[in-house]
């Protein structure tokens, strides 16, 4: 297996793990960041929600008002004062 195929196995893995970090200022109503890596899409959006389609699971974000900051290779942003996280797992997509 060349350097090449490596890289892509390597990329392929990365993409079925998801990383989700809560960081805040104290308490959670007063506003928090949340960052997901490996989001494949945002499949829901709304000033009160957000649905995440990551591998093989949802990720719904509830909180008022959230506000998605930055969606990029890397992952997806979003801010705002978050009240629940829900995993629904939905099959290996």
């Amino acid at each position: 297996m060349g350097v090449r195929e490596k890289l892509i196995a390597l990329e392929e893995l990365s993409a079925r793990k998801c990383t989700v970090t809560l960081s805040t200022n104290g308490a959670l109503r007063k506003g928090a960041e949340l960052f997901v890596e490996n989001c494949r899409c945002i499949k829901e959006l709304d000033d009160n929600f957000i649905v995440l389609a990551v591998y093989g699971m949802n990720i719904r974000i509830t909180g008022a008002p959230l506000t998605l900051s930055n969606f990029g290779v890397g992952g997806v942003k979003i801010t705002g004062c978050i009240h629940s996280l829900t995993f629904e797992e939905c099959g290996n997509e």
